[in-house]
């Protein structure tokens, strides 16, 4: 009854003022233009972008991570194929008998061939420097169909002091002698014996 009461006392001025009053107090307590919304669009755009920031991160060290592997795997190639051409088991023996082989396959006559001083390569601990001595005699052609050979052996092999001399002029038809003599080196890897020499004690 009261509220009956209260609303047959309304008038349109009073009605006017009281729906401005509940229109302010709705506004001011209740409306908030979009506020929250707006705030919740940004803290989704915020972590959107540090998802994304997250992501890239990871993709660059995927990235680098598959550069590495790669990296790895070539230099592994490279390295077995090094330890191919600078073997662990070879002697100067087994050089002596590469050089002496060449020289008959090229026609040359090897009047002398002596060992020279293994010495540890001033390159690398890991390696020997192995070398022989050689005296050939043939023509200038079977010398560098030796030296040719020497290129296609599945080996480092490297000459030094290489000196040519005419040994005697030729006659009729006949290729001049030419007197070679050349020091050449194979490697061979101690690896192994270097990693044991280095250990405390080795």
């Amino acid at each position: 009854m009261i509220f009956r009461d209260v609303l047959n006392r309304m008038t349109m001025g009073r009605a006017f003022l009281l729906g401005l009053v509940i229109a302010a107090l709705y506004y001011f307590m209740v409306f908030d233009g979009g506020t929250n919304q707006k705030n919740s669009i940004e803290n989704s755009r915020q972590k959107i972008l540090a998802l994304q920031g997250q992501l890239k991160e990871n993709q660059a060290k995927l990235d680098r991570a598959a550069v590495y592997e790669k990296t790895a795997a070539e230099i592994g190639t490279t390295i077995n194929h090094l330890l191919g051409v600078i073997p662990e088991n070879f002697s100067i023996s087994d050089l002596m008998k590469i050089v002496s082989n060449e020289a008959k396959v090229a026609g040359s006559s090897l009047s002398n061939i002596t060992k020279g001083q293994s010495e540890i390569s001033a390159v690398a601990k890991e390696f020997e420097e192995l070398s022989v001595s050689v005296d050939l005699t043939g023509t200038f052609l079977q010398h560098m169909v030796f030296l040719s050979n020497l290129t296609k052996v599945n080996q480092i092999l490297i000459v030094r002091k290489f000196d040519l001399n005419l040994g005697h002029e030729a006659k009729g038809d006949e290729a001049p002698a030419v007197h070679m003599v050349a020091e050449i080196v194979a490697y061979r890897y101690r690896g192994n014996v270097a990693a044991s020499a280095a250990k405390p004690g080795g």
